[in-house]
This record gives structure tokens, C-alpha cells and sequence, in this order.
């Protein structure tokens, strides 16, 4: 009996039909996202920011925000959020100012190269790029387009989505100041492929200037897992939103080089995590991120929320 081939007419209008359904179930989901996120936008004309950050932090976390008197890390983030409104962190969450930034202070070799920076979707050209690469907007958080092969992307998708991004502003998700004022563009990064995936993510906790933690992501955008160390690379008992990854992690041989970077690049700031990979025997930067999980970690044991919050030290309003 003859095997069917998949290049058979029926077989391949099955899989086109499969396409379709694809493609119009995310245009649709797609289409209700940026009705959120609009509907978002409206109501934070009406509600002022303190309202909103108590309303949302109570739903999250379901506890009472106390900005009184802050004494856990969430609680003390969401009062920076309110209260701290340096310009400077508008600088270092912008995913393409924030490179001159770290090229002033340490120099460009730890930045990921750079293929383009765009105004608009339109002005993206794939022909001009390589196979893989990493579109970013740079007013955004976690809106990232990773292309491994980009002949395997609908890109009719993608643009749609990059294209709400850019209409989106970030800050009246999370009341996060520093997403604001930055102007929209879409940034084009090399794409460090670890083995189809991105590297292992050290993500170094700042305080009053100072490193005291490192979180570890592994296989960010898969099956993802956290770890929390401190700077003498010993494990600590807590899971903060995601599980904790179980295997054998070895310190890696640059890791007082990203300590002395992160110090470098959180100085005079009250808390920032300062993020780099690893890749090939190379520290590269990745972000500046001032609300990690939008300062509404969920963390177990919940003890560790309050020793977090006792290393910062909130500066005057």
C-alpha cells in the first residue's frame, strides 16, 4: 500500500487550512490585547497613580500596600514608583539610550552588537538583516521578538504585534515611571544562540549602589527557572515567582567582573537590577530594570519579601 506524502495536494491544503486557522486565532487574541491595553490607557486618565498601585498590588498579592511606612521590597518599590522620578532611570530603561549609557561608564564591548534602530515597523527590512537576530522595543518590558531562521516567522503576525507595542505605553500598565516619557523605536540585537536558546540570564539586585544578589534565569523563554545567590554563590531557599532549578550551577569564571559592572552601573541609584549573559567567554549587558515583576514578586517563604526590603534604603521624596 502506498505511503501518502505529505507534498500531496490534500495533504498540503490541510496543512495551508491549519495556517489560516493559526494566523486568524492570533490576529484575533491579538486584537483583544490591544483593546486591554487601551481600555488601560483610558482608565489612567481617571485614576491617579496611588489609587491604581494600591488597587493592583491588593490583586496580585492580596495584601494592604502600606506607603506610609514601606518595609518590604514589593511594598518599598511601589513607593519609589510613586515618589522617585529621576530622569535618569528614563534613560536606563530605554532599551537603545541606555547602550551610551553603559558605553560611557564601562565601554561598548559589553554591549550586544547592533543591526538597526527603527521609528516604525515599515522601516524594518528583512533582507538587510541575518538569519537570527532579536527585535526589541525600547520602551517596552518582555516585548521581545526572537528570530532564530527568520524564513520560519509570520512576520504578518509579528509586525501586527510590534506595531501595538509601539502604540502601547508601557508605563500605564504598572504606573512604572521610567517607561513614560521614552520615545517609541524598535531596536535590532545580534542573537547570542546558546544552543537555539538565549544564554543564562545573571540578573544582579541593586540596592543604594551596591550588588547583594544575583538571579539566575535559565531557559527564559521555555521551561523557566530561578535561582537567588549571594554573592559568594550560595544558593538561598526561596523561589520568587518561578521554581527553582534544581541541577548543579556552577559560579561562572567573569562573575566578579559583572559584580564590579553592576556596582558601576547602579551608582547613585536606589535599586536597580542590572542584567548580563554570559556567552562564549564574554560578559555582554542586557538591561536596567527598576520594578522587577512590576515590584509584585511572589515570594516563598514570604520572609524573604521583608529581608529584601530591609537592604533598601528609601531616599527623600
Amino acid at each position: 500500500m502506498r505511503a501518502h506524502s505529505w507534498k500531496e495536494p490534500g495533504f498540503y491544503m490541510l496543512g495551508q487550512l491549519k495556517k489560516s486557522i493559526r494566523r486568524n486565532y492570533n490576529m484575533f487574541h491579538l486584537f483583544l490585547m490591544s483593546l486591554r491595553l487601551k481600555f488601560l490607557r483610558v482608565i489612567a486618565i481617571f485614576i491617579p497613580d496611588d489609587v491604581y498601585v494600591k488597587w493592583r498590588y491588593k490583586r496580585n498579592l492580596g495584601k494592604e500596600l502600606n506607603l506610609i511606612s514601606p518595609m518590604s521590597f514589593n511594598e518599598k518599590l511601589q513607593w519609589l514608583k510613586l515618589n522617585w522620578k529621576d530622569e535618569i532611570s528614563t534613560t536606563c530603561a530605554d532599551k537603545y539610550k541606555v547602550r551610551d549609557y553603559v558605553k560611557d561608564r564601562i565601554g561598548d564591548h559589553i554591549l550586544i552588537r547592533l543591526y538597526g534602530v527603527y521609528d516604525r515597523v515599515e522601516d524594518i527590512v528583512l533582507d538587510n538583516l541575518p538569519e537570527s537576530f532579536v527585535l526589541k522595543v525600547t520602551h517596552g518590558s518582555g516585548q521581545n521578538v526572537l528570530c532564530r531562521n527568520k524564513e520560519e516567522v509570520d512576520w504578518k503576525y509579528t509586525f501586527a504585534l510590534l506595531k501595538m507595542h509601539m502604540a502601547n505605553n508601557h508605563y500605564y500598565y504598572g504606573r512604572e515611571f521610567p517607561y513614560k516619557n521614552i520615545v517609541p523605536r524598535i531596536i535590532c540585537e545580534e542573537f547570542l544562540d546558546d544552543g537555539g536558546k538565549i544564554p543564562i540570564d545573571y540578573k544582579f539586585y541593586c540596592f543604594n549602589g551596591q550588588p547583594h544578589f544575583v538571579e539566575v534565569h535559565f531557559d527564559r523563554y521555555g521551561q523557566r527557572k530561578n535561582n537567588l545567590y549571594d554573592l559568594n554563590w550560595n544558593l538561598l531557599p526561596v523561589e520568587m515567582t518561578y521554581p527553582r532549578f534544581l541541577g548543579v550551577v556552577n559560579k561562572p569564571e567573569c562573575f566578579e567582573e559583572m559584580c564590579d559592572y553592576a556596582r558601576i552601573l547602579a551608582k547613585d541609584i536606589p535599586f536597580v537590577r542590572v542584567d548580563f549573559y554570559n556567552f562564549n567567554q564574554r560578559v555582554y549587558f542586557g538591561e536596567m530594570t527598576f520594578y522587577p515583576a512590576c515590584g509584585m514578586d511572589k515570594f516563598s517563604p514570604d520572609n524573604y519579601d521583608e529581608f529584601l526590603g530591609s537592604l533598601l534604603t528609601l531616599p527623600e521624596k
